[in-house]
């Protein structure tokens, strides 16, 4: 094992069954696909714990709260958690335009990626449902915070993008540019301990990259909801 972990800065919570991260932008959760010397999570935490199980996963450009299982029965728990959506997520997220009223969003996405996109499909498309609530609002970009009903892949993004209100930075579904960081982050997530079955929760402020995109372009912006209840 290794004796001076990376991760060690990005460690939220450890116990003897999980380990909570607050992942950083631009690091990917499991290997690439076609890429095998990319740096990623699951090897770097395996290097100092052995065995390490993915419980869910976030975007290379996504930052965020990030649960790993550390045996097989918390894996198998925190797994079926969130399949039957007992695990509530919520993400800060940086968008264009002015984002005035919460509004929940429940257009249908595709089961599979074209080009690495997926789509809205109202044919075949499977169940997706996010909420969204105004925190900042600019004149050009606002601050959002979104609650997940289901996890579907890029959810978040393409249901802002469907909203006119896209996130300020994502090379996918806006502009395409060389940063491939997202202006998405995962705030807070609660979840039932799986070996105590107490509510575990966590929550982080806005991760630096993203604080100082707010700074440049939300100073002047109006203060519209502080927090969720």
């Amino acid at each position: 094992m290794i004796s001076n972990p990376s991760f060690k800065e990005y460690l939220v919570y450890e116990d003897e069954s999980i380990v909570v991260l607050d992942k950083p932008h631009g690091l990917l959760v499991t290997e690439d696909r076609y890429d095998k010397n990319i740096p990623y999570l699951k090897k770097i935490l395996s290097e100092y714990y052995g065995n390490i199980y993915v419980v869910h996963r976030l975007d290379k450009g996504t930052g965020g709260l990030l649960v790993f299982a550390k045996n097989k029965d918390a894996h198998r728990f925190l797994c079926s958690a969130f399949e039957k959506a007992e695990v509530r997520k919520e993400y800060l997220c940086i968008v264009r335009g002015k984002f005035e009223y919460a509004v929940t969003c429940m257009l249908p996405l595709s089961a599979r990626a074209q080009r690495g996109k997926y789509k809205i499909n109202f044919k075949s498309g499977r169940k997706a449902v996010t909420s969204f609530y105004p925190v900042r609002i600019g004149e050009k970009s606002s601050l959002v915070k979104a609650e997940l009903h289901t996890g579907r892949t890029h959810q978040v993004r393409i249901h802002l993008k469907a909203l006119a209100h896209p996130l300020f930075q994502d090379f996918l579904y806006n502009e395409k540019i060389e940063d491939k960081r997202l202006t998405l982050y995962c705030s807070n997530i609660s979840f039932k301990h799986p070996l105590r079955g107490v509510t575990m929760h966590f929550e982080r402020p806005l991760s630096s990259f993203m604080q100082g995109i707010s700074e440049r372009y939300l100073n002047n912006s109006e203060l519209k909801v502080k927090t969720f209840e």
